[in-house]
């Protein structure tokens, strides 16, 4: 059988070589054939021989020696023993092992690379379906907010923040956190300490885990610390920062997959920052930078559907500059805008964040109170004129004895009228009662009053 294992084998490897000669003979041409079937020849013998040394030979030198020791056809071996025979089964039976061994060691590792690359690989899918949910056209809020919901729930953390840090004044602030209340948290101390995770991840523009720094912002519960650098734009540097009690869920999660998570937050932050940017010039007025009039007519009629189904008053404001013609007769078109803008940052500054305040054209502002009665929005009403009243406006351009003064007129839903068509025609009837009473007042819409104002004009 070894014969004619031999005898194949150099008749296999003659054919190669001879196929191979033909197709250079055919390429080179005949004039080189004596040169190729010499190389040919060449190579074959030179093949054979290391065949015959390096494989045959050890081979049957092998078998002979197996032959003498555990017996071959022609019976035992003289010389055999069974000392030689429990030699070489033992030496048999470690080699099996050895191969055996190395095998499951392989296998085993082989498991574990195939274990991480599927946790990675997993990792990597949950950060792209967080980058789909993030990256969707929503105002800058709502991202925040769905971002730290996504990704408190991926890192398996207790407390998550996103935070931004001032590059004039350094001082560090937060956007938003999911897990515990955001006022009950002080970011003083990480603006100070330099030992901070978010400082670090900052500084140094990479991921951060650290473990048992403690400080204001974070509950003295979760001494693990991840912090992750994302600096959306030129507003400051931001970073987001994840605390756990253990660090078993962040040592999970490979760097590769929170540099991926990273650049999907950058993303998602500014294309929100971008949407409220295009959102507010949709809605806004250029010079005041107060709602317009047409967002404010889409916000008061949901306000009024819902001050009707859940049976809550909403009052709406109309205010009037008393005397407006004359600031821009007297000094000038550009001291009027300034009068205009003086006056949008108090009625601003006055109202809750519910609320609406918006211009509605020329002089002419109104405040949307959503779940307030008509003596609340008279009450405020008054204030914001007490102050303007109170206010000296040197810097718009005008004399220092100078005043601003508004006339208002306040509606109120459904005690006045249940559209909002008709709370505009109401608060400014007595807008004008306001003005026919001398200016500087603020009057709420008396059905009454009304009628006798119209029969006294009639």
């Amino acid at each position: 059988m070894r014969v004619s294992l031999e005898l194949r084998t150099a008749a296999a490897l003659a054919a190669v070589i001879a196929l191979l000669a033909a197709a250079v003979w055919l390429v080179c041409g005949r004039a080189h054939g004596l040169e190729i079937a010499g190389l040919s020849a060449g190579a074959f013998l030179l093949i054979a021989a290391t065949l015959l040394g390096l494989v045959f030979h050890p081979l049957d030198v092998t078998l002979r020696r197996s032959r003498q020791l555990l017996g071959g056809r022609d019976g035992p071996s003289p010389g055999r023993t069974s000392d030689q025979v429990a030699e070489v089964d033992e030496l048999l039976t470690s080699l099996i092992q050895v191969f055996q061994m190395g095998e499951a060691a392989m296998a085993a590792e082989s498991w574990r690379d195939l274990a991480r690359l599927r946790t990675h690989n997993r990792q990597l899918v949950e950060v792209g379906d967080i980058g789909q949910a993030v990256n969707a056209a929503l105002p800058y809020r709502e991202t925040v907010e769905r971002a730290l919901a996504r990704v408190k729930a991926f890192l398996h953390a207790d407390f998550v923040a996103l935070l931004v840090r001032d590059q004039a004044t350094g001082k560090l602030d937060l956007e938003g956190t999911l897990g515990v209340s955001q006022r009950s948290l002080d970011t003083s101390c990480c603006s100070e300490l330099e030992d901070c995770p978010i400082r670090r991840a900052m500084a140094g523009d990479s991921v951060v885990r650290s473990s048992g720094h403690r400080c204001t912002l974070l509950p003295h519960t979760m001494t693990h610390q991840l912090g992750l650098p994302i600096s959306p734009d030129a507003r400051g540097d931001m970073a987001l920062l994840a605390t756990g009690t253990t660090s078993e869920n962040f040592d999970a999660i490979s760097d590769e997959a929170l540099h991926a998570l990273r650049g999907h937050l950058f993303s998602a932050l500014q294309n929100a920052r971008k949407y409220d940017s295009i959102r507010r010039q949709v809605v806004t007025d250029h010079l005041t930078h107060l709602y317009n009039r047409r967002y404010f007519m889409n916000r008061a009629a949901e306000e009024v559907q819902r001050s009707l189904h859940d049976q809550a008053p909403m009052s709406l404001v109309l205010v009037d500059i008393d005397h407006f013609k004359r600031f821009n007769d007297t000094y000038g078109h550009p001291t009027g805008d300034r009068v205009l803008q003086a006056v949008a940052a108090i009625l601003q500054d006055a109202v809750r964040t519910t609320d609406v305040c918006a211009r509605h054209g020329g002089e002419e502002f109104t405040l949307l109170l959503p779940n307030t009665p008509g003596d609340n929005a008279m009450f405020m009403a008054n204030r914001v004129r007490n102050t303007l009243g109170q206010t000296r406006y040197t810097g718009l351009g005008l004399p220092a004895d100078a005043c601003i003064t508004i006339s208002a007129g306040v509606a109120t839903c459904p005690r006045d009228a249940t559209t909002i068509e008709d709370l505009l025609e109401m608060a400014d009837r007595a807008l004008y009662r306001a003005k026919e009473d001398g200016r500087d007042r603020v009057v709420q819409y008396e059905p009454q009053s009304a009628q006798r104002s119209a029969a006294t004009a009639g």
